[in-house]
């Protein structure tokens, strides 16, 4: 029986994925299948007052055309959902005349092929009432009904302050002293799978759905809501989600649309996005204005930090962007002030997106760092060094497993820091590009939710494990089939994992990067109960595939089976803070034409135990190319006049391509963290971004001495 934790190996569903088997939303095929496309609010503020329907109605192969007038009436979402801070939309669709945003789902043409079903859409005629929206942060009118959230997603308090920070920042000379405001701009979504939801109702009360979601059991709860249904009777299929990046996570109107439109006409429907869709549909990370007055001492010790930021969100919702929650105990610092203002602009709802709060967030403090570094002539991590937080001085606990000096150490190291000289423009490429070199801290929670887990085992020794979670491309099926055939010592070849099915035991949202920690305490859960059960029967647990079949052979019994749940530890979550951390150091060359190269990026992560090197690796890759791309190129465009999104598409919104990516060089700590459950491994889907805009903007600014703190760094900022 071989090893399996620890071991790089390849994805148990690679197979499935590049020979194209592996079925995703919208490729399930179901008898009489319809098509489906959104009708859509042409302005951003007012009101609908007419749908002209009579030229899409006679339009070839139209069944019907759903839209306020035949439509459902939908009770509100579940109110546990929608709380202050919490992501998704809070406004049911079809309820009301009102529009929010240019894109609003105001209606869904249902045609027998999806071209007839998009040239119907083309053939509405919307009339309108329209009122002047509001589009930018900086609009008085807007400014007026701007609000100061008091938490996000309901438990993270986004206004906070300890210690004097008015006091310490007027005492520190000028010299040691920051005041600078950062930004970034809207950004989307853009995995290669768009949204997608094929709706069947197999009984009047009966319905299945195939939706490219990362909450199964969130959004059946949604849509049982929806059609006052059963939970039982609503079941939600996908097994392979195309990349989410946060979003495909909450509840937006398309799902019930599409349930809805099915029973209209009676026949299974499905709806797909457009890529333009995903820009104005279903959620993206909000535009940030990031204050910062920061100060030192003569010591290079943080005296005061305060961070502002304001964010906004759409007219019907309240999720604000938390930049500010690692500036509360990232570095130590003895007075810090932290705030949110949310303003409500006519776009559509923002959501989580890679490293929600933390990607913006940690990119503007970081380059902070520097530029106080810089000022005050202490080498970046040195500085960092110097401020090094022993403990969660937000949270006033120790940390589970804090071991960043080693990060900071091993990878300076590596990437060969202390051969930087520390003047800008002092490092000249031979090709005569300018070359930079810049660094920033990795930082992300490390949290774990409560799922359960449903194991069975065959005569023939083969091992069925069933929950409710999803894979979005992280590995979830190779990660947890590693963890029960290490739990039992199996083969992995002996070891079958299942997900992505409603009807299995309870999962979370996959996101927040907590999957591993919760999904796997429930996988090793049930192998426990699933071995204890053997033990009974056969006296012992087997050394073998041979002597297992026989025990289960002398058992008399078809299978075993076994469930359990795991939750997590209330006592040690009230004791310690659960963070990951990481150090990342890169190398950026600028040409004459202000375009920006990264050619190299070592990064040293102290994430707990790693289960899968290669998986891990993958997914640090993944997060720094997300942050290149955030750093160099990302930004959703609208036209400040209408609305409208002006680079809907992967043309014209740009992400790094194989041409961008730098020579990679990763290493883990690969340390357990004592106080996280079972194999002590925590996150890292989302850590990889974090600081990753930053060390790009830092190197930028040691290549050309200019300090660009609007994202993107595109060519014209540097020349």
């Amino acid at each position: 029986m071989n090893p399996t934790i620890g071991q790089p190996l390849k994805r148990v569903d690679g197979w499935l994925k590049v020979t194209g088997s592996a079925r995703y939303a919208a490729e399930f095929a179901l008898p009489k299948l319809v098509h489906a496309a959104l009708i859509q609010s042409p302005i951003a503020k007012g009101r609908l007052t007419t749908l002209d329907l009579a030229a899409a109605k006679a339009a070839p192969g139209v069944i019907d055309i759903l839209t306020r007038a035949n439509g459902p009436h939908f009770p509100p979402y579940p109110a546990d959902l929608t709380k202050p801070g919490s992501p998704g939309e809070n406004r049911v669709p079809l309820q009301d005349d009102e529009l929010h945003w240019v894109g609003q789902h105001v209606g869904v043409v249902i045609a027998e092929s999806l071209d007839d079903a998009r040239y119907a859409v083309s053939l509405v005629r919307p009339d309108c009432a329209a009122a002047a929206p509001l589009l930018t942060l900086d609009d008085p009118a807007a400014q007026k009904n701007a609000t100061m959230p008091e938490k996000w997603v309901g438990t993270e308090e986004l206004q906070v302050a300890r210690g004097e920070v008015a006091a310490a920042l007027a005492f520190a000379p000028n010299e040691y002293r920051l005041e600078v405001i950062y930004t970034t701009p809207i950004e989307n979504h853009n995995p290669i799978e768009a949204y997608s939801t094929t709706a069947h109702w197999t009984a009047p009360d009966q319905l299945l759905l195939h939706d490219a979601t990362r909450g199964i059991k969130q959004l059946q709860k949604v849509v049982a809501n929806a059609f006052q249904l059963p939970l039982e009777n609503v079941r939600i299929v996908s097994p392979f989600v195309g990349g989410a990046f946060g979003s495909k996570g909450f509840q937006w109107s398309h799902t019930l649309l599409a349930a809805a439109a099915a029973r209209l006409v009676r026949r299974a429907v499905k709806l797909t996005f457009t890529r333009a869709q995903m820009f104005d549909s279903a959620g993206q990370r909000a535009e940030t204005v990031q204050q910062f007055a920061v100060a030192a001492g003569n010591d290079g010790k943080l005296t005061a930090l305060h961070h502002q930021t304001t964010t906004h969100c759409s007219p019907v919702a309240e999720y604000p962007e938390p930049c500010g929650n690692m500036s509360r105990m990232l570095y130590a610092c003895p007075a810090v002030e932290v705030s949110h203002r949310l303003v409500h602009l006519n776009y559509t709802t923002p959501c989580p997106m890679r490293a929600p709060g933390e990607a913006p967030g940690v990119f503007a403090l970081e380059c902070v760092v520097d530029e106080l570094a810089h000022q005050l002539r202490i080498d970046p991590l040195q500085f960092r060094l110097t401020n090094y937080a022993e403990e969660d001085e937000f949270e006033k606990k120790p940390w589970s497993g804090k071991r960043l000096r080693e990060c900071y150490a091993r990878g300076a190291e590596k990437f060969g820091w202390a051969k930087r000289q520390p003047a800008p423009r002092s490092m000249p490429a031979p090709d005569g590009s300018l070359l930079g070199w810049g660094m920033a801290t990795a930082i992300y929670p490390a949290k774990q939710q409560p799922a359960a887990a449903h194991a069975i085992l065959s005569a023939d020794a083969l091992l069925t494990i069933r929950s409710a979670t999803h894979e979005i491309g992280t590995g979830t099926y190779t990660t947890m089939s590693q963890l029960a055939a290490h739990a039992l010592g199996l083969s992995l070849e002996n070891v079958h994992f299942e997900l992505g099915d409603s009807q299995f035991p309870q999962a979370p949202v996959n996101g927040g990067s907590w999957l591993t920690a919760s999904v796997g305490s429930a996988v090793l859960a049930v192998c426990a109960e699933l071995k204890k059960k053997v033990v009974e029967l056969a006296g012992s647990w087997p050394n073998d595939i041979a002597g297992l079949k026989d025990a289960l052979a002398r058992s008399d019994q078809p299978q075993i089976e076994a469930g359990a749940k795991a939750e997590p530890d209330k006592e040690e979550r009230e004791k310690f803070s659960f963070h990951s951390f990481g150090a990342l150091f890169v190398e950026v060359r600028v040409d004459s034409l202000g375009q920006v190269r990264v050619t190299r990026a070592t990064g040293v992560y102290d994430v707990g135990r790693i289960l899968n090197p290669r998986l891990a690796r993958s997914q640090i890759y993944g997060g720094i190319i997300f942050g290149l791309g955030m750093a160099l190129m990302e930004a959703t465009i609208p036209d400040l006049q209408t609305g409208r999104i002006v680079n809907a598409n992967l043309a014209e919104y740009h992400v790094p391509v194989c041409a961008d990516i730098p020579e990679f060089d990763i290493d883990f700590l690969d340390e357990p963290d004592p106080h996280m459950p079972d194999l002590g491994a925590r996150g890292i889907g989302e850590i990889g971004i974090v600081g990753a805009p930053a060390a790009i903007a830092n190197a930028i600014f040691h290549a050309t001495g200019k300090r660009v703190r609007d994202l993107p760094i595109t060519p014209d900022k540097l020349i």
